[in-house]
């Protein structure tokens, strides 16, 4: 079953209208400033480049990447370059002061080995002493909060998106599944539908710690993720960052 597809990336940016894009930016520009230099950043799972847009508003070379061709249409139309293709599979003939993977990207990735390759690739595409950026679901807080479902209603003009939300957690396995059931309504008519399960990894603090050094990283400290909206994804979130050794 395919993950952000047509439908879900048309509706992506107005799902997330209310997402605290600014903050995350400010709290990733603080983060550059105090390890830098840092003037250029790759965007591994870069959606539809809101992070990035603002990135290069404020002067820093940037590169997305994403393997959804929706998003990457979408990103494209934002920021000059966009690399279609799996960030597992990813090799760019460069590497960056800075990697970022935001909004759960890390987490699409459950089994160990692909955790390690998408590392592996962030490594890879990073100066020595590079900073990498990330966000996480936050154990402790899905095993206390979770699981979450929900529904939301989004109107564009005669369109109107219906999105349904449940939610799983598998303990064993450190996986929080979420299923989305999408029905877009144009002027009182059902013109279109799908339905979608992202599995998302949960982690906790030492499991996190030995990934990265696995990968050849040095875990550099964490925080929650800048922004004030409330929510699941919100509450659950936790910035990383780490450097390349």
């Amino acid at each position: 079953m395919e993950i952000f597809g047509g439908l879900h990336a048309r509706w992506y940016d107005r799902w997330h209208a209310n997402k605290d894009y600014r903050s995350e930016v400010d709290q990733l520009v603080a983060l550059f400033e105090a390890n830098g230099p840092t003037a250029s950043i790759l965007d591994l799972g870069c959606g539809t480049a809101r992070h990035l847009e603002l990135l290069t508003a404020l002067g820093y070379d940037v590169v997305g990447v994403d393997r959804s061709p929706g998003m990457v249409a979408l990103a494209r139309e934002r920021i000059p370059v966009v690399v279609e293709a799996d960030l597992l599979d990813l090799r760019l003939d460069r590497t960056f002061d800075a990697v970022i993977m935001m909004f759960s990207v890390l987490g699409y990735l459950d089994s160990t080995d692909s955790l390690l390759t998408a590392l592996n690739s962030a490594h890879r595409h990073l100066r020595p002493g590079g900073l990498l950026v990330l966000d996480i679901l936050d154990g402790n807080a899905v095993l206390t909060h979770g699981p979450r479902g929900g529904f939301t209603a989004t109107t564009d003009g005669e369109q109107t998106l219906l999105r349904a939300t449940t939610g799983r957690v598998h303990t064993d396995e450190q996986i929080y599944e979420m299923g989305v059931r999408l029905w877009l309504i144009d002027d009182g008519r059902l013109v279109d539908e799908d339905s979608e399960t992202h599995s998302l990894r949960f982690f906790l603090p030492r499991e996190l710690d030995l990934i990265l050094e696995l990968a050849g990283f040095e875990l550099a400290g964490s925080a929650p993720v800048a922004g004030g909206q409330p929510g699941p994804a919100r509450e659950w979130s936790r910035l990383v960052w780490a450097h390349r050794t």
